[in-house]
């Protein structure tokens, strides 16, 4: 049953990126004794390199179970305890001092996303990493999120969830000072080499080349997309400040290791944790308000789906992306002793959120799981058809330059600015999904709309004033590539003003 399940999905996985026009897909599936990889498409469509189920990628929000995991190790040795005060094993510029609080913030509440830190992305930066106590404090200290210069301020309610990938490190950071050793190293050391996870890395913070530096130049990594329908623009890489919570680079296959181990766990081995442990990481502590996995709820670095819902179908897992330019989703299905990991390499650029069942990622772990649970669909073997990409000419190359360089420069919140080099090699190397050999966007068109936008970022106003003076020609444009309405996409709004 196990191999029919992969082999049919492997068959379907074409018609995916084609329907998703996403350039490639890697995949690998799991029960408790067997494991299996796949990949259809590119991991790179400039050099015409094959995605496979080993292909790696920053895995963003993967991350986060690492950090449940590490809490609940160090919690089980009795280091910590998970709902106790967590200041007291931070430093002190990295203990959150929120005015909100009428009570201490716990790890179990910064794990959960319900520590009264406001929503964030990835805190990118250009360069390597800092240590992750000193970039706790240095946020602290600013008081702000870092998206469109600061507009929000750092601290909400506590109680209530809002997914910050910043609470989540802090708890790294707490990992750090309890276990005595650098956060990535703790996690490689207990979790990476115990499962044999060997493209697997977190950044260091040291400022120096590290493990992860290895994988993303390695020749096994795939290059993330901006998507702009079927036009896909590779994505620079940015660099986590909050890694412990965003930076993992894994692949698809090393990743099932993880879940494999923990859904042997889940029936009673010990494994990273034991069954104990894990049961109490997925105790569901706050239901999940998320655009990307609606109506799930938020344990201890686990989401999960509900039960009565689904049934056999009950998930748990976590979704993930990286900007601009990847999308997974990991789950374990324990009622049918089922793991899968997947992850596509496109962003699609009109949308800030690529939900489940929009993403090729997301499709192929619902798929998957409803085939297994009620039988794989017969089916005809058929030709993807392909859809000609055309050119696009000076103005639709500016705009998709202003949105990279708005989603950099201002939705990311990034100081720095890409040089000249950067901006050109994006829109050479810019291709179809598909792979196909048309001209891609007028290079000096593109690079002026991100320079356009490196002036305007991070004033929202100032940005929003520039989207409306496009004219409908330019909503037009967006419509075509994806948007949900007739408007041209910028600012973000989830972003570019305080949140409530």
């Amino acid at each position: 049953m196990f191999h029919d399940l992969a082999d049919a999905l492997e068959e379907v996985l074409p018609e995916i990126l084609a329907g998703t026009n996403t350039p490639g897909v890697a995949v690998a599936l799991a029960t408790g004794t067997e494991l299996r990889g796949m990949g259809a498409g590119y991991a790179d469509l400039a050099r015409g390199v094959p995605m496979t189920g080993a292909s790696s990628a920053t895995a963003g929000s993967l991350s986060k179970p690492l950090v449940g995991l590490a809490l609940t190790r160090l919690a089980e040795a009795g280091d910590i305890e998970v709902d106790g005060p967590i200041a007291p094993f931070l430093p002190p510029g990295a203990r959150p001092a929120n005015p909100e609080a009428q009570q201490p913030v716990t790890a179990g509440m910064l794990t959960s996303h319900t520590g009264g830190y406001r929503t964030d992305i990835i805190d990118a930066e250009l360069t390597r990493p800092r240590p992750i106590a000193e970039y706790v404090a240095l946020r602290h200290e600013a008081g702000t999120t870092p998206e469109y210069g600061g507009v929000c301020p750092l601290y909400g309610p506590p109680g209530q969830f809002a997914y910050s990938s910043f609470g989540m490190s802090v708890v790294g950071c707490a990992v750090e000072q309890v276990a005595g050793e650098n956060y990535a190293s703790y996690v490689d050391r207990s979790v990476f080499k115990a499962l044999g996870m060997d493209s697997s890395a977190l950044p260091t913070g040291s400022g120096q080349p590290s493990r992860w530096d290895e994988l993303v130049d390695g020749a096994g990594h795939a290059t993330g997309y901006m998507g702009f329908g079927p036009w896909c623009v590779p994505s620079p890489v940015y660099h986590s400040a909050t890694y412990p919570g965003a930076g993992l680079v894994t692949s698809p296959l090393d990743y099932a290791r993880l879940f494999q181990s923990l859904l042997r766990t889940s029936k009673g081995a010990d494994g990273v944790v034991g069954p104990a442990g894990l049961q109490a990481m997925l105790r569901p502590r706050v239901t999940r308000s998320s655009p990307v996995t609606p109506d799930t709820f938020a344990g201890t670095g686990l989401e999960m789906s509900s039960p009565e819902r689904d049934g056999r179908l009950w998930w748990w897992g976590h979704s993930a992306a990286y900007p601009w330019g990847y999308w997974w989703d990991a789950r374990v299905y324990p009622h049918l002793d089922l793991v899968v990991v997947a992850m596509a390499n496109k962003w699609d650029m009109m949308r800030l959120h690529n939900p489940a069942d929009r993403n090729a990622a997301g499709i192929v772990a619902q798929w998957a799981a409803r085939w297994a649970a009620h039988g794989v669909p017969p089916r005809r073997r058929r030709a993807v058809g392909r859809r000609e990409a055309v050119a696009p000419g000076p103005e639709a190359s500016s705009l998709m330059g202003a949105v990279v360089g708005e989603r950099a420069y201002a939705a990311l919140g990034l100081t720095g600015r890409f040089d000249a080099a950067t901006v050109r090699s994006m829109a050479e190397r810019t291709r179809p999904f598909d792979g196909t050999p048309t001209p891609g966007p007028d290079v000096d068109a593109f690079a002026s709309g991100v320079a356009d936008l490196a002036e305007l970022a991070p004033d929202p106003g100032r940005i929003r004033r520039y989207a409306r003076e496009r004219g409908p020609e330019a909503a037009l444009w967006a419509l075509e590539c994806g948007a949900t309405s007739a408007e041209f996409p910028l600012p973000a709004p989830v972003f570019c003003a305080p949140h409530r």
